[in-house]
């Protein structure tokens, strides 16, 4: 046996900010910061607002809870038959819709099973965006880039998420209608 079979040429003198910050890379990068400040803010309002949702708040939570867990099976299969341009338009589609139900929530007064449909709708597109900003990141950027990227990107999202809480205790319904407009 031959010990050079076993030698692996490292590269050296490489430094991520190079391929970070060239051409196509970098307009990803720019988008993928975007979808992640966009996803986490609308993961953590819709978890914040839950308490204002008219209704019983073991069924809104319960709802959110089973809308999370269906949501990352979902964008997993639609990731894996469709990448994550598809996948992001289905989630953020969904979200919009229950979004945008959430915000006529007052005229819905007294119909609890209505208003935890929108709840689910609201839940299942925002953890659906969040869950493919996870898996989209290390699928759009080299390996090389890869964690850098990943922490830039949730960087972003984790500071953009501090507006969430203030979001939350707005006048009903200006919260949903922002959690409908990001």
């Amino acid at each position: 046996s031959n010990i050079d079979e076993d030698v692996v040429v490292v590269p050296t003198k490489v430094t991520r900010s190079q391929g970070l910050c060239s051409g196509k890379i970098l307009l990803i990068l720019v988008v993928m910061i975007i979808m992640w400040m966009t996803s986490s803010i609308n993961f953590m309002l819709i978890n914040l607002y839950l308490k204002y949702v008219p209704g019983g708040v073991y069924l809104n939570f319960s709802i959110a809870g089973v809308a999370e867990i269906l949501s990352t099976l979902a964008a997993g299969i639609v990731f894996a038959k469709f990448g994550p341009r598809v996948t992001y338009i289905v989630g953020y589609t969904i979200s919009i819709l229950g979004g945008a139900l959430l915000i006529f929530q007052n005229n819905f007064g007294g119909q609890d099973l209505l208003i935890a449909s929108f709840v689910l709708f609201a839940k299942f597109g925002s953890s659906m965006t969040m869950c493919v900003c996870y898996i989209a990141t290390p699928w759009l950027f080299p390996v090389l880039l890869c964690g850098t990227a990943f922490g830039i990107c949730n960087l972003f999202g984790r500071v953009s998420q501090a507006l969430a809480p203030i979001m939350a205790e707005l006048e009903i319904p200006l919260p949903m209608e922002l959690f409908t407009a990001v």
